[in-house]
């Protein structure tokens, strides 16, 4: 499966793209930035190494699946959806 990276590399997703996560359940909201090395970067100024790192850093720790989870802000796709044009 593709990482963040090789999105970047095939021009599917731009380096300093925003990302949001949109809880539905705990009504809140969250952002973060897709850096150029692939890495994540959420607005408290943690860096992950992958979606699913980054949404369970915000979620108490518990495992959460990134991919379905972060959506572009500009398009409102999942990353996840994104991948696939890749795979």
């Amino acid at each position: 499966m593709a990482n963040i990276s090789d999105l970047i590399k095939a021009g599917v997703i731009a380096a300093g793209s925003e990302i949001v996560w949109n809880r539905r359940v705990s009504r809140t909201s969250h952002s973060a930035t897709i850096n150029a090395n692939g890495t994540i970067t959420t607005a408290d100024g943690k860096v992950h190494r992958t979606p699913s790192g980054a949404a369970k850093h915000l979620n108490d720790n518990k495992p959460v699946d990134g991919w379905i989870a972060w959506k572009m802000k500009s398009t409102n796709e999942s990353i996840g959806e994104l991948r696939l044009r890749l795979n």
